[in-house]
């Protein structure tokens, strides 16, 4: 698999930046509801009460044995 890395061939260094490249990444961004940021930082404590409610739910049902993708267990 490192072989296929070497294959690889590098930018050319004099290559010139397309000046539109911004517009043409569109400009509509997701919400960070729905992708929130991969690193670490500060969050609100409405959110993370959100967060441990939702898993709670998620546990409870579990440990009852409810099948929340399909319904009551037969």
């Amino acid at each position: 698999m490192t072989d296929d890395f070497a294959k690889v061939p590098s930018a050319d260094p004099d290559a010139q930046l397309d000046p539109h490249w911004l517009e043409l990444r569109g400009s509509s961004g997701l919400p960070p509801t729905y992708l929130p940021p991969a690193m670490p930082g500060p969050r609100s404590r409405s959110l993370r009460v959100v967060a441990l409610i939702v898993v709670s739910v998620f546990l409870l049902a579990t440990a009852a044995g409810v099948c929340l993708t399909y319904g009551p267990g037969r």
